[in-house]
């Protein structure tokens, strides 16, 4: 655990790209390291800021290290930076696709309620893929969620 960061929070893929997004940019943020926007090494000029730089490059690179399941380690491992490494993870999993939408659908639509599983349970269930719908811009109403339930 680095960062505030646990072991189960780490990104696996597309299923929990959004959750982990947004941990990964509070946790960049908490520590004062904005890989995303950040600025460029020559625009220093005094050594000790550069040094300071160096440091922070290193641990703003060592977070999405850190906070990915080992088989994406090979994919951001050949990243310079962790701007690099964040875009790359993103432009993977963040994309706002058609085939994403059209199978979380039909997960919607095909979600039953389990022998013994408690009613709030099951409208955890409905409300996250409502919510992972949300999230890559197909809304689903209110009504079309009650008629599933």
């Amino acid at each position: 655990m680095v960062y505030g960061l646990k072991v189960e929070d780490r990104l696996e893929g597309a299923s929990n790209f959004t959750s982990w997004k947004f941990k990964i940019l509070v946790t960049l943020e908490e520590s004062d390291l904005q890989f995303v926007e950040g600025k460029d090494q020559s625009d220093l000029e005094d050594q000790e800021e550069k040094l300071q730089f160096k440091k922070n490059v290193v641990k703003a690179k060592k977070i999405p290290i850190d906070s990915v399941k080992d088989h994406l380690m090979l994919i951001i491992s050949k990243m310079s930076n962790a701007r690099d490494m964040f875009r790359t993870l993103e432009g993977m999993y963040g994309i706002n696709n058609t085939s994403r939408a059209l199978a979380l659908r039909q997960q919607l639509h095909q979600v039953k309620m389990a022998k013994g599983e408690s009613v709030i349970s099951f409208i955890m269930k409905i409300s996250e893929l409502r919510d992972q719908l949300s999230t890559i811009g197909d809304e689903v109403v209110d009504k079309d969620l009650v008629m599933l339930a």
